[in-house]
């Protein structure tokens, strides 16, 4: 079973955004069954850096589009982009030094993306 299952309304209706959306829920479901599956921790290492590269790809190009389309939101959004970003950034070093347990990174992600789509 997933931890984060894509749902229709997070359907933002420009198909490659929206297949990146899917690939960010991957990942979350990747890091659950490293979680769930008591994987070694340098699994659960390289998934959180592979989540951040991913998100940090697929922001940039959330970026570009809102210039093209000239979203009116743009500065906001980027914004919380950034904060979403350092806060990642912030938990992985938190993983790293055993301060944080994967499981918490988890619950971030999933109310992050569910508050942000």
């Amino acid at each position: 079973m997933d931890f984060f299952v894509w749902k229709k309304e997070y359907a933002g209706g420009i198909g490659s955004i929206d297949e990146q959306h899917k690939v960010i829920i991957d990942l979350m479901n990747k890091l659950f069954d490293a979680i769930k599956f008591n994987t070694a921790y340098i699994v659960i290492k390289d998934v959180l850096a592979e989540l951040l590269y991913y998100t940090n790809y697929h922001f940039t190009l959330e970026a570009e589009l809102f210039k093209v389309f000239e979203y009116s939101e743009k500065d906001e959004h980027i914004r919380q982009h950034n904060i979403f970003v350092d806060e990642l950034k912030k938990m992985i070093s938190d993983y790293n030094t055993n301060t944080i347990i994967p499981i918490n990174v988890l619950y971030f992600l999933r109310d992050w993306f569910e508050n942000h789509i």
